[in-house]
């Protein structure tokens, strides 16, 4: 008798996932992220591909589930677009740096539109996270990140529309058939492609909110008798991995299922740029803090790195829009030099203006080192090398940044960057209760009071 598909055993698990499953540490961290999520999706609220997802959602009729940081109520698929593009928009969200993806944008906004569908209660809710986040962390190593990358396609896009699915499905009470066809409905939908990188194009934000939408579309049609293939991924003709990759690890999809948490190597940044940045950030911070360099001391930058990191952050700078100069490892630098921190507000028009910016940005290099080529799907190390007039060479090397599992982040930290990015775009008395809400969200029966904080508007 042939054996059940891999993607079968990984939905049985997911259906019956509880709370109770995990340990205390990762309940700890999908609060963090639920928490951070919120925070990215409301500071988001004035930027440019947030107010396109605002008035595009005004488009549609009104509905039961909330769009975070506005009054505006409208539909389950429409809802789930928009807050997974508002999430993303200032790609400051969590991400998993194995399967280079942003889980949180994409399961976050699916399991709040089931949970406001279906009325479901804070430890609900989080058990739907906690599913979709292991999904989608499951999907993205089992891809083979590198390969799935350098065909073009993106991660948050695809493998996160199964773990919002799975989200979604999970909080709308689906057994474990019903877990497999809403697995098959994200297959046949994943997308999401690379092609903005060349110019900034905003399709990097819409895959996280098309990821969401495809999960509960996903779940809502499982949940209503739709039948999928029976072997989405690994099918030999048309399966997800067969078609998207040239090296699936399709065992990573119930490898350790119950014993080794994968959702656990989730990052909460610290930055608001390419996870592939990081680590040379923090360096450029290490060197600045130890040698009290200053930008106008630096005469160029090199940055030994992974071939990915290369291709994505090591292109000639030209001032770009936000959803491309994010990605500019130079730039990045020359910011983390000037102001010992880097904001989303540095990566606005005015601020890319700055002649000093530019001048270290233009001159830095990122080289790809086949050693770090060679490990960048288990971790993304740099080792940058600051060039100064004085005619010293400063050297660091960072290998795990700041807000990953093994630099982790303290709750006082996400606090802080949540309420750095929700000031002044909601009161301070609803941005106090969204914390204390959320500190202790599987404890909450209701989550309406939560609603009427995240939808409070400042004047």
């Amino acid at each position: 008798m042939a054996s059940l598909p891999r993607s079968r055993a990984l939905a049985s698990f997911v259906a019956g996932l509880r709370l109770s499953d995990l340990p205390s540490e990762a309940v700890r961290l999908l609060r963090l992220c639920v928490l951070d999520h919120f925070g990215c999706a409301i500071g988001a609220r004035e930027t440019e591909v947030a107010q396109a997802a605002m008035q595009a959602a005004r488009t549609h009729g009104e509905g039961p589930c909330a769009v975070f940081g506005s009054g505006l109520c409208i539909g389950p698929e429409a809802a789930a677009l928009t807050n997974g593009m508002l999430a993303h928009a200032l790609v400051f969200d969590d991400l998993h740096r194995q399967a280079k993806l942003h889980p949180g944008v994409a399961v976050i906004p699916a399991a709040w539109a089931a949970a406001e569908l279906t009325g479901a209660n804070g430890g609900s809710f989080l058990a739907g996270v906690a599913a979709g986040y292991e999904t989608t962390a499951r999907a993205g190593v089992a891809i083979g990140m590198s390969a799935h990358r350098l065909k073009g396609w993106r991660a948050t896009g695809t493998c996160g529309s199964f773990g919002a699915a799975v989200a979604a499905a999970r909080i709308m009470g689906a057994d474990e058939a019903a877990m497999h066809h809403a697995l098959a409905c994200a297959a046949a939908q994943a997308s999401g492609n690379w092609a903005f990188a060349e110019s900034g194009g905003m399709e990097l934000h819409l895959a996280a909110g098309t990821a969401a939408r495809n999960g509960i579309v996903s779940a809502v049609l499982a949940k209503s008798g739709f039948r999928g293939a029976s072997d989405p991924l690994e099918a030999a003709d048309g399966g997800f991995f067969k078609i998207t990759s040239d090296d699936a690890k399709p065992e990573v999809l119930t490898e350790a299922l119950g014993e080794r948490f994968r959702l656990m190597d989730t990052c909460v940044k610290m930055y608001p740029t390419c996870h592939s940045t990081q680590t040379a950030i923090d360096a450029v911070l290490n060197l600045r803090a130890k040698h009290n360099v200053a930008l106008e001391d630096v005469e160029r930058i090199l940055v030994r790195a992974g071939e990915i990191t290369r291709v994505q952050c090591g292109w000639p700078f030209e001032p770009a829009p936000p959803a491309r100069m994010i990605f500019h490892m130079g730039y990045a630098l020359a910011v983390a030099l000037k102001r010992g921190k880097v904001l989303p507000e540095d990566f606005e028009p005015g601020a890319l203006r700055d002649p000093e910016l530019q001048r270290v940005a233009r001159a830095t290099d990122v080289v790809a080192d086949p050693q770090f080529t060679a490990i960048y799907e288990e971790r993304k190390p740099c080792d940058v090398s600051l060039v100064v007039r004085d005619g010293r060479t400063l050297r660091e090397r960072v290998d795990y940044c700041r807000g990953e599992p093994e630099n982790p982040p303290t709750e006082e930290s996400v606090v802080a960057k949540f309420f750095d990015l929700v000031t002044p775009r909601m009161p301070g008395p609803a941005a106090t209760r969204v914390v204390e809400f959320v500190m202790e969200l599987e404890c909450r029966n209701d989550l309406r009071p939560l609603r009427e904080s995240l939808q409070a508007v400042a004047a």
